[in-house]
């Protein structure tokens, strides 16, 4: 996402924050990275993108809700199997406007496609966030390569179907 809007919008400032240095090592396009438990007293922004998931995605949801500026918007993209709480008081009194997006409609792909083809250079920056990659011909193959991937610390596993 940030290396998108790197690209759409370059006078914008991007921020980073996580909690695990190797992980944080990848983002060297950001303007900024903080620790989460080491952000320093003012920073705030205007728009967020929730990308942590899982057990994390509470903590970090109530943290952009608390660093955010007031009319704010959060887009959640992580995927959490467990129920997140959200400080909807400070959402109700900051004017914040969250939602999520599937990233998985028909012009979604027609409008990522033509952003590879104007900025190819993306595309090698975001072979940074690949992890593993499957061939898969049977459900032997899928189901390697999930249980690789919950075992997996970095990167998104990609599943080349060759059915």
């Amino acid at each position: 996402t940030a290396i998108l809007l790197n690209k759409l919008y370059p006078n914008a400032a991007i921020y980073i924050f996580g909690k695990t240095d190797y992980k944080l090592s990848h983002f060297s396009f950001a303007d900024e990275i903080y620790h989460i438990h080491e952000v320093p007293e003012g920073v705030t922004f205007d728009h967020a993108f929730e990308c942590v998931g899982g057990k994390g995605s509470q903590s970090a949801v109530n943290q952009i809700i608390d660093l955010i500026l007031p009319e704010g918007t959060i887009s959640l993209l992580g995927v959490s199997e467990y129920p997140v709480e959200v400080n909807t008081r400070l959402v109700l009194e900051k004017g914040l406007t969250m939602f999520g997006s599937s990233r998985s409609g028909a012009q979604d792909f027609k409008d990522i496609a033509k952003f590879y083809k104007d900025y190819p250079d993306v595309v090698e920056k975001l072979a940074l966030l690949k992890g593993n990659e499957f061939d898969v011909k049977t459900i032997n193959d899928v189901v390697n390569a999930f249980e690789t991937d919950l075992s997996t610390s970095w990167g998104k596993t990609v599943l080349k179907w060759t059915i």
